[in-house]
């Protein structure tokens, strides 16, 4: 496009008149609405309740139907019991302010910091409690990693869903608490050796990163097996997942395996078969990203839906609404390569990109695990019921003494960018006055002090550990 001035293009003009001048705004960032937190139901931490809090659910008692024989009492019964915990954590960001060259700049670059440190708390939460519900979803269920000679200890993709177990049919082992595996508390599991099902029980395990139950490390069994590479394990308390295309790992998900309603039905059929109640907006949420969204409008099934009614809502929005007892939300922060922390999305092959300290995320991205030999990049859906999952937070105001704070601090925020507005509450904010000797040196800090935990429910219905939520894997063409 050739270029065109407003003023006399002579070097003598040009020389009077600065070159491009500098709006006074910095523009807002392409960002994506926040929905996951929204799936949690909130309880303030009490205050000297110590680190950890331990929470009971029941399982219900046995029905007997047989008729008691004459002048004989019933025999006394009991019901299931089970545990599970919150662990209270700090998390936190940060961002310093030059004030000199705040005040010079344009632009006022204090505020935009303090704006974009709370972009930043609302995203980072955001994830925080996707992963922790998708891991939760994906419990159990993972790939060997590597092909291996006969051995008791086995490396695996991911342990995930492999690292503890609750046996109340031993009696050494863990009666009420979902706790550690060990030779007294196994967790039976089910190797697909050449698709031959093969039962052990994992006794022990080590991970790659110390203290990380979610990423690649051995587990040790109690009898010894020589795996392929990729062939699935799964957890005899593994969460249910529905796959488009069938199969028992995520490697059979193809890339012509689209999502379909069909795929719905069988996850809204799995909560109701657990007794799983619904939210209360009295529907299942069912969180799809763009791409699996798009997917639907393929399938025949919703094809037919919609002849007859061009005008319709769905075609018109681009929008399922409303559906077999599920609320559909387009939520582009369903786990894809764009918005999970593992670099180039590789987690297969010489180098694994997962990294707890940047993110905890349990899926593989690809079916493969390696962008550069996958097929198929996998999309996750998920349906979810009520009292799914619960937030515990700690009011970080009753850290103040009479000192008070050197500088302000207020909870909560509500920022704007472009149409969407983030919400930060229970988050506080920090603003620390200049500690520096020349005073021109600004920390802004968001914190959050509290955990998200997605609740277990093994004293009820089958074995799986987690059953109010149904993960959906499904398939997009990598070429």
């Amino acid at each position: 496009m050739p270029s065109f001035s407003a003023i006399l293009d002579t070097p003598q003009f040009r020389a009077l008149v600065q070159q491009g001048a500098l709006d006074k705004t910095f523009q807002v960032a392409l960002f994506p609405e926040l929905l996951w937190r929204s799936e949690a139901e909130f309880d303030k931490w009490e205050a000297n309740a110590g680190d950890e809090k331990i929470f009971t659910g029941k399982g219900l008692m046995e029905v007997k139907t047989a008729p008691l024989a004459p002048g004989v009492d019933p025999t006394p019964a009991g019901y299931d019991t089970e545990q599970w915990k919150a662990v209270c954590v700090q998390y936190a960001n940060s961002i310093d302010t030059h004030l000199p060259t705040a005040y010079m700049a344009a632009v006022n670059k204090l505020f935009e910091d303090i704006a974009q440190l709370g972009l930043n708390a609302g995203q980072t939460i955001n994830r925080l409690v996707r992963d922790r519900m998708y891991n939760a979803g994906l419990s159990g269920q993972t790939v060997i990693d590597g092909t291996q000679g006969s051995s008791t200890t086995i490396r695996v993709k991911r342990l995930n869903g492999f690292t503890r177990a609750r046996r109340p049919d031993l009696a050494a082992g863990s009666q009420v608490r979902y706790d550690p595996v060990t030779a007294a508390n196994p967790l039976p599991v089910t190797f697909y050796l050449v698709g031959v099902p093969t039962a052990r029980n994992v006794t022990g395990f080590t991970p790659d990163f110390a203290g990380d139950e979610i990423g690649p490390g051995t587990i040790t069994i109690d009898v010894a097996i020589a795996p392929n590479d990729r062939e699935a394990l799964i957890a005899s308390n593994a969460s249910y997942i529905v796959r488009s295309g069938g199969g028992r790992r995520v490697d059979d998900v193809g890339a012509a395996d689209r999502i379909a309603l069909i795929d719905i039905r069988s996850a809204v059929a799995r909560l109701r078969n657990m007794n799983v109640p619904k939210h209360g907006d009295g529907f299942f949420h069912a969180h799809v990203d763009p791409t699996a969204n798009a997917q639907f409008f393929a399938d025949n099934e919703v094809q037919r839906l919609n002849i007859g009614v061009p005008d319709g809502i769905m075609y018109k929005e681009m929008a399922i609404g409303r559906m077999l007892g599920c609320v559909f939300f387009e939520n582009n922060e369903c786990p894809q390569t764009i918005n999970v922390n593992l670099l180039s999305g590789k987690t297969d092959g010489t180098v694994d990109n997962y990294d707890p300290t940047k993110e905890s995320f349990a899926g593989e991205l690809y079916n493969l695990g390696d962008p550069a030999t996958s097929a198929a990049l996998v999309h996750r859906t998920i349906v979810t019921g009520g009292a799914w999952l619960r937030e515990y937070w700690v009011d970080q105001g009753g850290f103040a003494t009479d000192a008070g704070y050197q500088g302000t601090a207020e909870q909560g925020a509500s920022i704007e960018n472009g149409e969407v507005t983030v919400k930060v509450d229970r988050v506080w904010m920090f603003m620390r006055r200049p500690q520096n000797r020349l005073q021109n040196q600004v920390a802004n800090t968001w914190s959050f002090l509290g955990d998200w935990v997605p609740r277990t429910d093994g004293a009820t219905g089958d074995a799986a550990m987690y059953k109010r939520a149904v993960v959906i894997e499904s398939g997009e063409s990598t070429v």
